[in-house]
């Protein structure tokens, strides 16, 4: 068979690692990704990450410096050149934004008319939910209409895994979904719901393992 369908696991070395580091992962975590030394790509599961259209359609900057541990953080737009002064109404609710090099995952949104600081603020559940997705948690210092500027991040799922043994590669499939609001709705209202796909190509040679689906041969 050229093509083996149905992956469920790679497993790959992490940067400057080899096959012993794997072979050691495997004996001692049994699949458990919790080892530097290697990486985990599985379906279902996330794979990559991707900048969406919030945060550059409507244009969100930290009002306030915030320190590491902050939960609430107030975001507004630029004094020139953005039209909505409700930057977060066309965010979902929730979600993962970038700030500087920091990656946040936020819960909610507070609306400029109800919120304390009288800003749109994206809400964190905890400490636990900053510095996420291999980056860390630092204070941002906040120059009014200038920046720092909110990104927003979509993760990648990834969506089918196969291995073309002719092509000597393996095929990871992967979408991220694109919440974007037409109206300063909060969450609500008219939504406009995007998907995007890719395909990314993992040579055969940086794999040392690899499970299928059970059943599948």
């Amino acid at each position: 068979m050229a093509v083996i369908r149905n992956i469920s696991k790679l497993v790959v070395p992490a940067y400057n690692k080899g096959p012993k580091d794997v072979i050691d992962y495997i004996n001692a975590q049994a699949w458990i990704p919790t080892s530097a030394d290697v990486g985990l790509i599985e379906h279902p599961g996330s794979f990559g990450s991707y900048v969406g259209s919030n945060g550059v359609i409507t244009q969100a900057i930290l009002q306030v410096t915030i320190n590491a541990t902050a939960l609430v953080i107030p975001a507004t737009t630029p004094v020139l050149g953005v039209p909505s002064m409700f930057p977060l109404s066309f965010w979902p609710l929730n979600g993962y934004v970038r700030v500087d090099d920091e990656i946040i995952k936020y819960t909610g949104v507070n609306p400029m008319s109800t919120s304390v600081s009288g800003f749109d603020e994206f809400v964190v559940a905890s400490t636990a939910d900053r510095g996420v997705l291999g980056s860390t948690a630092v204070t941002h210092t906040a120059v009014v209409g200038v920046g720092p500027v909110f990104v927003e991040v979509l993760l990648g799922a990834t969506t089918k895994i196969e291995y073309n043994k002719e092509q000597g590669v393996f095929n990871v499939w992967t979408r991220t979904t694109q919440d974007f609001g037409t109206a300063q709705s909060y969450g609500a209202g008219d939504r406009v719901i995007t998907y995007n796909t890719y395909l990314i190509p993992c040579p055969e040679d940086v794999v040392t393992f690899f499970e299928t689906a059970p059943g599948v041969n």
